[in-house]
């Protein structure tokens, strides 16, 4: 299987552990977290998050359906970073 780097860019509520949850549901399922950035968007009850994860298609589906059921959750799209041989 081809593993890719995804990027999952994710508007969240700006509310204390969102971030703890998000990085437990993916961690928790065995992937691993590439890269990760929290800032502040012009919104201050809104956080953007950047998360590179290395996994399939398959896999990043899975991580993307469960990240849009959060109750902290706005919005989740995801772009491809990279292919990984």
């Amino acid at each position: 299987m081809n593993e890719t780097l995804h990027r999952l860019n994710c508007f969240v509520e700006n509310k204390p552990g969102v971030l703890a949850r998000i990085v437990g549901l993916i961690s928790g399922r065995g992937y691993n977290i590439q890269t990760l950035s929290v800032g502040p968007t012009e919104d201050g009850t809104v956080s953007r998050m950047k998360i590179d994860v290395l996994g399939t298609d398959r896999v990043i589906e899975q991580i993307v359906l469960q990240l849009r059921n959060q109750v902290n959750v706005i919005e989740v799209t995801v772009r491809h970073a990279a292919k990984r041989g």
